[in-house]
């Protein structure tokens, strides 16, 4: 999973990058009340990051075109004065695909995936990164994790416009993936062109085997004819995940599987943990997920304080040198090999580190429990090194705090597009493993005003619609709404100028159901209003 960067074209040709210019896609018109867009105190935040995102969108431009690819760049990062990197990997792209959705931009999002689509393999496969001034292949591994991420933006795209365009993208994706699922269930790595030629990879990952559950379970239930299959393949790597990469000792995933030695890999970085409670929280769990998070803040490491591998630590405490802020966030791993940071690349870039992309993980890890106050206080440190300053930066967040090694590769301390996107993903209180919003404590209702009034009126035989119009009126109005005990839905409503009151429409119900439901709506503030129910 190394980042080595490899100039070596393929997949692409000339041919096909001059056929593709020209045809990025128009504007989808998806309809407003289907946008997810939340308003939180985060929201000048959230907003700088976006226009970070968007600037790194526009600046991937094709040779001899000027005309921008489609692709987001991954980091603002340079070879040298104005010289830009221009690389775009996959992961990366399906993260900026939902941020973008849930910034409300289905335009950008729809430019990603029209891209991904152009340059997806013949057998269905992506690289782990691109060349974005020309679409060639950077980096020559095909990693399973980052693909099931386009997978996850699609299904997140699908839930949220109702387009299924890319559908059949993710589902020859998958189809490709599932190749490497093994007898233990779970789905190696995928492949390697490091000798010259494609080879598979001797492992798997616990990280890309809760992509793929995440993307198997939503498929197999919107793919009729591979639905039995998806459905297969995806218990199978639930076991692999319950019953082989769950470490009931510590409470917490090992990091992955070994498959040419048939053992455990030992390393035990830390996004594994929160992205299993995001995962796989609603299933039928033999384990308590969530316990990993309490794992990750109890491990202190060694006597002298400094994590190892048999003695990890995540917390770190540092102060940022550009600012003198401080901020208590986490690092990828447990690595320091007792000894201090320090910036002596023969020492191998050893130290404490923050990991702001991962941060933003426990942030939506800790939101999902309930646990609001911590969710909110890591956001609170992680903007400590969102750029402030105007121009390109602006809004961007760093990959890492110091440039240490992680054990995997070198963490670069430039805005990027991971941390920058899950900065957004997690101030809006979303979930990508399930294209919904993370579950979190009822915030305390402010009192209905006395002129407002709200309700559901029935349409139909298996229809109605829940309305709500607030006094004073307000500038946007959310409906938040459970029938029975399904998942909670979240929506934008739609205006109704005839009736003077916002809208949304609620179909496939039946005689008996009930709704629970209340609203955020803004007036000079967003507000939250007292829970409701009706019976159907």
């Amino acid at each position: 999973m190394k980042k080595v960067r490899t100039k070596l074209s393929l997949i692409v040709s000339a041919a096909f990058t001059l056929s593709f210019i020209g045809i990025l896609p128009p504007q989808l018109m998806a309809k407003t009340s289907d946008i997810p867009v939340v308003e939180t105190k985060y929201k000048t935040a959230s907003d700088n990051a976006y226009t970070w995102l968007k600037t790194q969108q526009d600046s991937a431009k094709l040779d001899g075109t000027g005309l921008p690819s489609g692709m987001v760049d991954s980091f603002e990062d340079y070879w040298g004065p104005n010289l830009p990197k221009q690389i775009s990997y996959t992961y990366d792209q399906g993260v900026a695909a939902i941020a973008f959705l849930l910034k409300g931009d289905t335009n950008r999002t729809k430019n990603v995936l029209t891209l991904m689509s152009k340059i997806q393999g013949s057998d269905g496969s992506w690289c782990n990164s691109y060349w974005n001034n020309n679409l060639s292949g950077q980096e020559l591994i095909k990693n399973v994790g980052p693909g099931m991420w386009i997978c996850l933006a699609v299904m997140n795209y699908e839930k949220i416009t109702g387009d299924t365009s890319f559908h059949s993208m993710a589902t020859k994706y998958i189809d490709w993936a599932l190749q490497f699922q093994k007898p233990n269930g779970g789905i190696s790595g995928g492949q390697t062109y490091a000798s010259g030629v494609w080879q598979p990879v001797t492992w798997s990952g616990t990280e890309e085997n809760i992509d793929a559950y995440a993307a198997l379970k939503y498929f197999s239930s919107t793919t009729p004819d591979k639905s039995s299959v998806y459905e297969s393949a995806q218990n199978r790597v639930k076991s692999f995940l319950d019953n082989i990469e769950w470490d009931n000792t510590n409470n917490r995933f090992h990091g992955g599987f070994k498959n040419d030695t048939q053992t455990v890999d030992p390393y035990v970085p830390l996004d594994v943990n929160p992205w299993g409670v995001m995962a796989l929280s609603g299933a039928s769990n033999p384990h308590n997920y969530a316990s990993s998070l309490a794992y990750i803040e109890n491990a202190k490491g060694n006597a002298s304080g400094v994590g190892t591998l048999s003695n990890p630590k995540y917390v770190e405490t540092l102060t940022a040198a550009d600012n003198g802020k401080t901020m208590t966030l986490y690092d990828f791993d447990w690595e320091s090999d007792n000894v201090p940071y320090s910036s002596d690349a023969s020492m191998g870039l050893k130290g404490p580190d923050i990991w702001f992309e991962g941060s933003a993980f426990m942030s939506c890890a800790y939101y999902m429990q309930g646990n609001t106050s911590k969710a909110d206080s890591i956001i609170d440190d992680i903007m400590k090194k969102q750029s402030t300053s105007s121009g390109e930066s602006l809004g961007g967040i760093p990959y890492s705090l110091m440039g240490t090694n992680n054990n995997y590769w070198h963490m670069a301390q430039e805005n990027c597009v991971s941390s920058t996107g899950w900065f957004i993903i997690a101030s809006s209180r979303w979930n990508p493993f399930t294209g919904e919003y993370l579950n979190s404590a009822i915030p305390t209702p402010t009192p209905t005003p006395v002129d407002t009034s709200y309700g559901v009126t029935k349409t139909g035989d298996n229809s109605a619609v829940i309305w709500f119009s607030p006094s004073p009126s307000a500038a946007w109005a959310d409906v938040h709404y459970v029938v029975n005990s399904q998942n909670q839905l979240n929506y934008r409503m739609t205006y109704n100028s005839i009736q003077n009151r916002w809208e949304q429409n609620v179909t496939g119900l039946k005689a008996g159901d009930t709704i629970k439901y209340s609203f955020t709506y803004w007036q000079t503030a967003a507000t939250d209003s007292p829970s409701y129910n009706y019976t159907f």
